[in-house]
């Protein structure tokens, strides 16, 4: 009875009449079968699922009259029950597919007939336009959402980072600072393993990378136990183009732009015999062209200084490099292992100059200054893991053991000059910080299924992390034509982890419903040294135990409710805990805080979402609440004399965030695409200065994005981005609105093996600006940039070779999400650090 409901709801959805089940003309059966025929649709070129397909079942002598119609869900699987034995057709139908007939028999001691995968083939009139007509850009699952950036036209001439403002839950500020359901505090992966760099300079690696080098992201929104505990939003996990099948192909591309950056990119997989291999190399040079910066501070309790004005231009380049390559082996059909290398790295260099002017009460100048500085920064990653994985003949039961390692150096260096100075000491400063994480991680994962609707994974994690920084602060003294170095004790720190961690999960899937539970246990143990001053050491140990809870309900077919609580901690990476002092801007100082604890944070999350061939929605409404949150803090504070901006990251403040996200995707005909991506929150943040002075901020912040695409005819697709935001809200203050837009234009030739694509940002406005406020009890500083941001730009790629077997990879492997990614922190601080379009 519950199989016939469940059907009924199903061709009720798809508003085709239910004909009845009467017998052939030739067989008339004694008594109904109740057969179960199942099978998955995949598409018979690139083996991916179709999902949502429409199938149609119809009598061998009466192909034209169907006796059951139905609809496969998100993942290309359909189930449905036939009273009648004899034989029968099921046709697949799809826009720009072929109907594919595929026959099978129910016999009479049959109880259900498997097809198993089932595949359709392109209609060849239409193969250029059909699959960025109906294949739905966004897919929900039980614990996360994945939007596909490939099958996105504008990945082509796109950066990652302007991708991710169109995936749902992520907004993008007019800094390029990003936020997962309104928060800094998540983590990022890399191909499903934490990637460090990413985490300490999101924006600057995201902006780097050409969005045609990723496959998917995918934002985990209810991390389960088998994740680590920390990302206090969640995960967004960038899944790189890999070429997922065997034989050998490549695509090589390249780019330029107005600017004067530049890209080229070369990618490819090949197998041969049980040996695979995947990897590619990509290089690219950005540059921002001279922009201007303007920086105003009232101070309310110093008359005799009461105003600080700066006014500059800066300007920068950098480069980004991104290699990668992945072999495996297939021992057997149950035994695989793999190896896995890759290195991301870049660099900058912001050259700036600033006139600096003091005032008192009565605006009469106190002290000025010129200000001439370089400022150069390099980062990287270099990871390198093993996996092995052996199967089972229970189908989907999995063991994994794997090693990783992964160091990151962060390195940056000052030149910074006091010139033309009036009342105000005339100084020349060079300093430096080489810093680095290097991690080694141990990790073993079991998952094996019960009685087909059960599961129950298990794991345990060992990750040893060493934290280190080096630095030097030297001051030209022009008297005795020499350099001076300024010693400290911080000169030198050491930070490391050891983390153990258990866990054990279980999942059900019963019909349309989904349920995920587990609880994780964490033992941390903390150890800080100070080579330079061994009484500053110290040590901590702390026990956690982190639970989450899952629940979905799939209803006809194409509608999926999912409820999520989930408890996450947040340790401080090297960013936060680095004790080096930065003195770039002698009026803004800036320092780590090595004695940060750890934070947790409770979210609870519902969401609701329906894909339709024509119109697909994702919407989602959280609640976050933390109870000692890192917060970035500026006072004044005394340094070498003077009173100065210092900002530094405290474990202050209690945050409740509710926020409401929405994505709709809309194609009304072939030709026509529409996406909206919005969010509204709320936000109260509280807490202490300083002083121990309780101070709060509270506010309503919203983002838009809207996209549209068009199908001219010879397939030229052009596509329209536009957005904005409204100012955004911390503890100590607020940033500025943004807005943005931008026009691609894209054809392919030679089969879809050649692709040349044209874009423009900014088409209306050739400078952006962007500011932000900081308040406090002591002082009010804003600061704006204005910067280019018109942009024009043509990339090209050429794809050969061919794909025909399928390489095997480890399906799980290590991720470690346990780290801050500090540069991504709540506030911004004050002072100018090089204009917000860097």
């Amino acid at each position: 009875m519950k199989e016939k409901m469940f059907l009924s709801m199903l061709v009720l959805f798809l508003g085709f009449s239910l004909y009845s089940q009467a017998p052939s003309t030739e067989t008339k059966p004694v008594s109904k079968l109740n057969v179960t025929v199942k099978g998955q649709v995949l598409d018979s070129l690139t083996n991916e699922v179709l999902s949502f397909a429409t199938l149609r079942i119809a009598t061998s002598e009466n192909p034209d009259k169907p006796v059951k119609m139905l609809s496969a869900d998100e993942v290309g699987k359909f189930q449905v029950v036939l009273e009648n034995a004899g034989k029968y057709i099921l046709s697949i139908h799809y826009v720009g597919k072929n109907p594919t007939p595929t026959p099978f028999e129910i016999t009479a001691s049959d109880k259900q007939v498997d097809l198993d995968k089932i595949y359709a083939s392109d209609i060849n009139t239409l193969e250029e336009v059909v699959v960025s007509a109906v294949k739905p850009l966004v897919k929900v699952d039980l614990d996360k959402i994945t939007y596909s950036t490939e099958d996105d036209p504008d990945s082509k001439t796109s950066t990652v980072l302007d991708m991710m403002r169109k995936v749902p839950m992520i907004t993008v500020d007019g800094e390029d600072n990003i936020q997962l359901k309104g928060s800094s505090s998540f983590k990022i992966y890399m191909d499903g393993k934490p990637s460090n760099l990413i985490s300490n300079n999101p924006s600057q690696v995201l902006k780097s990378m050409p969005a045609n080098m990723v496959k998917s992201v995918e934002v985990i929104t209810d991390p389960g136990a088998k994740y680590d505990a920390e990302g206090v939003s969640g995960i967004i996990n960038i899944i790189t183009n890999k070429q997922p099948m065997g034989g050998y192909t490549a695509t090589a591309s390249a780019g330029v732009n107005s600017l004067g950056g530049f890209n080229v990119g070369l990618n490819g997989s090949a197998k041969y015999g049980k040996l695979g291999f995947t990897g590619g190399y990509n290089y690219s040079q950005h540059k921002n062209p001279e922009s201007d910066s303007y920086s105003y501070t009232e101070y309310y309790t110093d008359d005799a200084k009461r105003y600080l004005n700066q006014n500059g231009t800066s300007k920068y380049s950098g480069n980004f490099q991104y290699g990668s390559g992945e072999l495996s082996y297939e021992i057997d059909t149950l035994n695989l292992i793999s190896a896995a290398f890759s290195r991301y790295g870049g660099g900058g260099t912001t050259k700036n100059n600033m006139d600096v002017v003091a005032q008192d009460i009565n605006k009469q100048n106190i002290y000025s200054y010129l200000q001439a500085g370089q400022s150069e920064s390099s980062w990287g990653e270099t990871q390198a893991n093993v996996d092995y994985q052996r199967t089972f003949n229970k189908k989907d039961e999995l063991l994994t053991a794997s090693y990783r390692f992964s160091t990151s150096p962060n390195d940056s260096e000052s030149d910074t000059k006091i010139e033309e100075n009036v009342n105000f000491p005339e100084s020349w400063r060079k300093q430096f910080s080489d810093a680095s994480d290097v991690e080694h991680t141990f990790q073993l994962d079991y998952t094996t299924p019960l009685a087909k609707i059960h599961t129950i994974e298990g794991g345990a994690k060992y990750i040893i992390r060493l934290n280190e920084s080096n630095s030097e602060h030297n001051i030209y003294n022009p008297n005795d034509n020499e350099w001076t170095r300024i010693q400290s004790n911080n000169d030198e720190f050491k930070y490391r982890y050891d983390i153990f961690c258990a866990y054990l999960g279980y999942n059900l899937r019963y019909n349309n419903y989904g349920f995920k539970t587990g609880l994780r246990l964490e033992n941390t143990k903390i150890d800080a040294e100070y080579p330079l001053n061994e009484n500053q050491n110290f040590g901590n140990k702390y026990f956690t135990l982190v639970p989450s809870a899952t629940f979905t309900y799939r209803f006809k077919m194409v509608h999926n409710l999912r409820l999520g609580y989930n408890m996450r901690v947040q340790r401080p990476g090297i960013w936060n805990l680095n004790p080096y002092i930065n003195t770039t801007d002698p009026q803004y100082i800036f320092q780590g805080n090595p004695n940060l604890d750890v934070e947790k944070a409770h979210n609870i999350g519902l969401n609701y979402s329906f894909f339709k061939a024509k119109i697909s929605m994702n919407a989602s409404i959280n609640y976050r609440f933390v109870n000692n949150s890192i917060q970035r803090i500026t006072y004044l504070k005394e340094f070498e004399g003077r009173e100065v901006n210092y900002t530094t990251y405290e474990n202050t403040g209690k945050q409740n965030r509710t926020r409401l996200d929405t994505w709709v995707s809309w194609s009304p005909t072939q030709k026509w695409k529409f996406n909206l991506n919005a969010s509204g929150s709320y936000v109260d943040i509280r807490g202490n200065n300083n002083l121990g002075m309780p101070i709060s901020n509270s506010g309503f912040m919203g983002d838009l994005f809207a996209y549209v695409q068009y199908t001219l005819p010879k397939d030229f697709r052009v596509s329209l981005n536009c957005g904005g935001s409204t100012p955004w809200v911390d503890l100590q203050g607020k940033s500025s609105g943004f807005q943005f837009n931008s026009i691609s234009l894209n054809k392919d030739f030679l089969n879809k093996k050649l692709t040349v694509s044209i874009n423009c940002s900014s088409l209306f406005e050739k400078y952006r600006s962007y500011s932000r406020e900081t308040v406090t009890n002591e002082f009010y500083t804003k600061n704006e940039n204005k910067y280019t941001a018109r942009n024009f730009g043509i990339r090209v790629s050429y794809r050969f070779g061919e794909m025909k077997q399928q390489i095997q990879k480890a399906r799980r492997g290590i991720s470690n999400d346990d780290k801050s990614s500090g540069g991504n922190s709540q506030g911004g601080g004050g002072g100018n650090s090089g204009g917000g379009g860097s």
